[in-house]
């Protein structure tokens, strides 16, 4: 339709600026329909606007006021842990740590003596590092080719075998594993563990995927895809059940043209046990290796053999460093780990991290206290959305003064001016946080756990008084937020939602819309064929008198007179 009144307006363009202006005249007249339907459409965008914003406000409101009503699946206010730690010594480290909300509020004294350490070795100085050593043999990383497991039979463990290591899979470490199993919601569950206590990667009977959890099994084979297969009765009283395993390793084979980059290339390219892998660097032309994992359990293994016979032909000294646990105390308690970083299972609900500064007994002190600073940022959050809210209806109800040049003053309403029930929304929603409310706690009052409102009657928080009444009275606090809230909830939740008020009242705002849309398109197609209708009148006039034009300048030629025609 858009081309079409282009059109048609370009046609009446080419007439004579006086059928222009008359009609022009016509249809500004006649499209006082279409003005008076346009503006009604606008005052309904405005007044649908606002109730857009009104519902975004109560949602947003009942939202946060839910986090704080203990019967509420959002429900999350509750006291937390603040965790700060203080180093024995001025300007270190020790450790850091960091709490979860289940960490109970006591002090922690740690004395660490050693960090966990890597075991570090180095061979004797080569010319280069890109010349030929001129040494042959073969490296055997992890194992010497031969793979074993010993596990004492019991009720639980009836047999016991190596496998063939999956594709895609690492085989396990020489070392020492516990076949843990429980029962659990019913089900018979195993998992395995390593020397250190970790959850080892095997894969599910059930199916093909790996996982270090908890898994139910039935009697019969359990194939872990690492190098172990294992026979399980699930009738079995036994809680665990101790495996010795013995890697095969991978080796390598190294000839005379090898150089201290290829060896150290081929190394770490390497698919090596897990748990026992090697890395390899070259530091001052010396071949250096390292335990890949920190601990007295990941120690290297590997050995040299030339000819069948074990043989250190590339002459490796003795240890730089020797691998080690980090060992600590805690209030006394003495604990060792494999690593410094990630420490979850020694306080419960912490995380520590040993600092690079903690060796010979440094010490630090962990002290976690009951934090509601949660809570305090639940009801901020919520006084932030109710001021939002009622501001912004206030602000819809209002006419809004202006003061010409003339000194006089005229108010232009609002689009919720005379609005009685947003009038009656707003001053029942203040009335509700200033009313004594009934509960089973003793607080009966808002401002009795520190929320009142100030001059311009925006609702405020008393931070520490609301604190204060949280670590003192924490079910009082609760019996008067679930009930004054609760009811506060109850008449929001007439507006808010796809259920409330608000929405049905859009959804009437759509289809009004619609109708106008449909009456606007209507009366534009009117008006078009109504140009069109002037357009051809018009021309004919102007043609006719073009031809009027024309005879008598025939005339004129006829009769020898000068007749103008173009006036």
């Amino acid at each position: 339709m858009a081309s079409t009144i282009n059109s048609i307006d370009k046609s009446i363009a080419s007439l004579a600026q006086s059928f222009q202006t008359a009609i022009k005249a016509t249809i500004d007249s006649e499209s006082a329909p279409l003005n008076r339907t346009k503006t009604q459409k606008d005052q309904l965008d405005v007044r649908r606007g606002v109730y857009t914003d009104i519902r975004t406000n109560f949602d947003a409101l009942q939202s946060a006021m839910q986090a704080m009503i203990s019967s509420h699946a959002s429900y999350t206010m509750s006291m937390v842990p603040k965790l700060t730690t203080t180093p024995g010594t001025v300007g270190g480290t020790t450790l850091t740590a960091t709490a979860t909300e289940g960490a109970a509020a006591a002090d922690y004294d740690v004395i660490v003596s050693q960090l966990a350490k890597a075991q570090i070795k180095s061979t004797t100085a080569a010319y280069s590092t890109d010349s030929a050593l001129g040494k042959s043999g073969t490296f055997w990383l992890g194992g010497t080719g031969t793979k074993s497991v010993s596990v004492t039979p019991n009720d639980t463990v009836t047999g016991s075998a190596t496998s063939t290591v999956a594709t895609g899979q690492r085989e396990m470490g020489t070392g020492s594993y516990t076949l843990e199993t429980r029962d659990f919601n019913g089900a018979r569950q195993f998992r395995m563990v390593n020397a250190d206590g970790t959850a080892v990667s095997i894969r599910r009977q059930s199916g093909s995927e790996y996982t270090n959890d908890w898994q139910t099994f039935t009697s019969g084979t359990v194939d872990t895809g690492r190098g172990l297969t294992l026979t399980l009765d699930k009738a079995g009283a036994s809680a665990s059940t101790a495996i010795s395993y013995t890697a095969a390793g991978t080796s390598i084979n190294i000839s005379a043209t090898d150089t201290l980059r290829t060896i150290t290339a081929a190394i770490n390219a390497a698919s090596q046990p897990n748990g026992r892998a090697v890395k390899a660097s070259i530091v001052a032309n010396k071949l250096v290796l390292s335990s890949a994992q920190t601990g007295e359990n990941h120690s290297m293994l590997f050995t040299l053999m030339k000819d069948g016979v074990a043989n250190d032909f590339l002459g490796f000294g003795a240890d730089l460093q020797s691998a080690q646990n980090a060992k600590f105390t805690v209030n006394g308690m003495s604990v060792s780990r494999a690593t410094n970083t990630d420490l979850k299972d020694v306080i419960d609900g912490v995380t520590l991290n040993l600092a690079a500064d903690a060796e010979t007994n440094k010490t630090a002190r962990i002290s976690i206290a009951a934090s509601t600073d949660k809570s305090v940022g639940l009801m901020n959050s919520m006084i932030t959305k109710f001021n939002t809210a009622l501001s912004h209806i206030k602000g819809k109800l209002a006419s809004t003064p202006t003061t010409g040049a003339d000194g006089k003053t005229t108010y232009t309403r609002g689009p919720l001016s005379g609005d009685m029930g947003f009038s009656g929304l707003r001053f029942e929603m203040i009335n509700r946080f200033n009313s004594t409310i009934s509960n089973s706690g003793s607080f009966k009052n808002f401002s009795d756990i520190g929320l009142t409102f100030d001059k311009d009657m925006k609702l405020t928080l008393d931070s520490a008084k609301f604190s204060d009444a949280l670590k003192n009275n924490a079910s009082d606090v609760t019996a008067l937020l679930d009930s004054g809230l609760g009811a506060l909830n109850t008449i929001v939740s007439r507006y808010a939602g796809e259920t409330g008020s608000l929405a049905a009242s859009l959804k009437t705002f759509d289809s009004q819309r619609s109708d106008y849309d449909r009456r606007i398109a209507k009366l534009n197609d009117s008006l078009t064929i109504r140009k069109t209708s002037l357009y051809n009148q018009y021309m004919n006039y102007q043609n006719q008198i073009a031809d009027y034009g024309r005879t008598a300048q025939m005339f004129g030629i006829i009769t020898g007179s000068n007749t103008n025609t173009s006036a």
